[in-house]
């Protein structure tokens, strides 16, 4: 956090909103791992590479959005097709999927856990016109340092529907090169 400060006050970094973002397959899974060691950065399936920030970030995450959507067709069978579909995907809440709203979440970073076994009934908000579609605002806003891994992790009841894709954004403020 020092060094942030002196970069901050010498102009080295700046304050930025920020967003790091996940998009997962979540089918015939119950328990579903949005940020994974192999994950590579891509636009339009991650901006997370090793469930690392980039080097020197320090995120501040004040809320997480998840959003879902169950596609219609065929199941991708080749890994371009796959990336296809997901950067086509128009995301929807996730009282659409059924049973997905009776989940729970965890959230860990910095090798501690940061929200344990919340309901994902959270961030159904549909019908509250002052919020984002499936927001949910942290209590408790919390860092997140570049050199640690961080976990976001779903867990269902019962497998996910069949071709249900999974949208999860972890969204704050961070450090960036000024």
């Amino acid at each position: 956090m020092v060094k942030v400060a002196e970069g901050i006050k010498e102009g080295r970094l700046q304050l930025s909103d920020s967003a790091y973002y996940s998009i997962k397959y979540g089918g015939d899974k119950a328990t579903i791992h949005m940020f994974e060691t192999q994950d590579a950065k891509e636009i339009g399936v991650t901006n997370v590479t090793q469930s690392k920030l980039p080097k020197d970030r320090l995120f501040l995450c004040n809320r997480i959005i998840l959003l879902a959507k169950v596609f219609e067709g065929e199941i991708p069978q080749s890994d371009t097709a796959w990336k296809q579909l997901i950067k086509s995907t128009n995301f929807d809440s996730i009282k659409a999927v059924a049973g997905l709203q009776n989940g729970v979440f965890t959230f860990m970073a910095n090798k501690k856990i940061i929200i344990d076994e919340r309901p994902m009934q959270d961030f159904v908000t549909d019908n509250n016109l002052q919020m984002n579609l499936g927001t949910y605002y942290l209590e408790n806003p919390r860092f997140i340092r570049d050199d640690e891994e961080f976990e976001f992790t779903l867990e269902l009841g019962d497998d996910a529907p069949d071709k249900t894709l999974i949208k999860v954004v972890l969204a704050g403020t961070s450090t960036v090169p000024a």
